[in-house]
């Protein structure tokens, strides 16, 4: 069994949207209506908002406009790695850079997308 603590917190960080179409991105990748910027799905919470550390020029991740945090919740983990999937797939299907940090990395598509965005 792995530590229940892995799954709990999972920080997304998105580049190419609008912070209204990042909402709008991840109520469809995750099948609910959106009532503001914090999305549920089941217990998972998803939060969406300007990232505080954004950086003009947007090089790494971290400081890219965009970050969700998606906590767990009562959610099971393999409810967790899908959700984060779904979202993360959207983005990219959709055409905008997203990374997910978190200690799950090695279960979602892509290692969460930093492979994507090395150097």
């Amino acid at each position: 069994m792995t530590d229940p603590g892995r799954y709990d917190y999972c920080g997304l960080f998105l580049r190419g949207a609008s912070h209204e179409a990042a909402i709008e991105l991840t109520a469809r990748a995750i099948g609910v209506t959106p009532d503001g910027c914090l999305l549920r799905v089941g217990t998972i919470e998803i939060e969406i908002r300007r990232n505080d550390n954004c950086a003009p020029d947007g090089a790494d991740f971290p400081t890219w406009p965009i970050k969700m945090d998606i906590e767990r919740g009562n959610a099971t983990s393999g409810q967790v790695v899908e959700t984060v999937s779904k979202i993360l797939t959207h983005a990219w299907q959709a055409g905008h850079d997203a990374v997910a940090a978190c200690d799950y990395e090695d279960e979602l598509p892509d290692h969460g997308g930093y492979p994507r965005y090395r150097d």
